[in-house]
C-alpha cells in the first residue's frame, strides 16, 4: 500500500454533524439535570457555541432536542432551561408514580438475577456513600435500574424524561440524613417484594416511595412561593 494511503487510512475522521449536536445534546441536558443551567437561564444559541466552542449548527439540533425533551422552553429572548409550576411538578410526579408502579410490578414478574444483582449493587452504594449529593445521584440511578429491570422499554423511556423534566426541581431536604435514611429502608423493602416475585406489595411500596418523595418536593417548593419577594 502506498504511504499516503496509509497515512488516510490512520488519520480519524473528523466528526459529523450529527454526533456532534448529540455531543453537545448530552453535555447541555447533563448542564440542566446537576443543576448548573438552573430554571429561567437563558440558553442561547450563539453563547453556547462560544462557550462550548463548536459550530452553531449542532448547537441548535441540540436546543431543539432538549425543547422536545421538556427541558428547554421558548421565552422572549430565546431558549431557555424550562420554568414550571408547583402544579407542573405535582402532574409530573404523578405521572411518574403510575409509570413506575407498572415497573415495579413489572420487575417483580420479570427480572433476573442480574437485574437484581444490579439492584442491589446500586443500593449498597448509596447507603455507603459518604456524600448525600452522591447518595442522591445514586438513588435516581436505583429508580432507573429498577425501571429497566421491568423490561419494558416504552416506560424505561417515558420514566426517563419524566425524571429528567423533575431533575431542575431537586430540594436540599431530599438529601438530608432523615430523608436519606427512610429512602435507604424504603428501597430495600421495595428489591425485597420484587425479588420475592410480589407484584401486589411492589407496587403498593414504590408508590408509598414516591408519594412521600414528591410531597417533600412540592413543599420546598410551595415554601419558595411563600418566601419570595412580591
Amino acid at each position: 500500500m502506498p504511504r499516503t494511503s496509509a497515512r488516510r487510512a490512520a488519520e480519524p475522521k473528523a466528526p459529523t454533524a450529527s454526533s456532534s449536536a448529540q455531543e453537545q445534546y448530552v453535555k447541555l441536558r447533563e448542564e440542566i439535570l446537576t443543576g448548573k443551567l438552573t430554571p429561567g437561564t437563558p440558553v442561547l444559541e450563539t453563547a453556547v457555541s462560544a462557550r462550548l466552542g463548536v459550530g452553531r449548527a449542532p448547537v441548535r439540533e441540540a436546543i431543539l432536542r432538549l425543547e422536545s425533551d421538556g427541558l428547554l422552553s421558548r421565552g422572549p429572548h430565546g431558549a431557555q432551561v424550562r420554568v414550571r409550576s408547583t402544579d407542573e411538578v405535582f402532574e409530573i410526579y404523578q405521572a411518574r408514580i403510575a409509570l413506575e408502579a407498572e415497573a415495579a410490578a413489572s420487575a417483580a414478574r420479570h427480572a433476573s438475577e442480574l437485574d437484581l444483582t444490579r439492584l442491589r449493587h446500586v443500593q449498597l452504594q448509596a447507603t455507603g456513600a459518604a456524600d448525600p449529593a452522591q447518595a442522591r445521584a445514586l438513588h435516581a440511578r436505583w429508580h432507573s435500574v429498577l425501571a429497566q429491570a421491568g423490561h419494558n422499554a416504552t416506560i424505561v423511556e417515558l420514566l426517563e424524561r419524566l425524571a429528567g423534566q423533575l431533575a431542575p426541581y431537586e430540594t436540599r431536604s431530599l438529601a438530608e440524613s432523615p430523608n436519606l435514611a427512610t429512602t435507604h429502608g424504603e428501597h430495600d423493602d421495595i428489591a425485597d417484594a420484587i425479588a420475592r416475585g410480589d407484584q401486589d406489595t411492589a407496587r403498593r411500596l414504590i408508590t408509598a416511595h414516591l408519594q412521600r418523595t414528591r410531597d417533600v418536593r412540592v413543599a420546598a417548593l410551595v415554601q419558595a412561593e411563600t418566601e419570595a419577594p412580591r
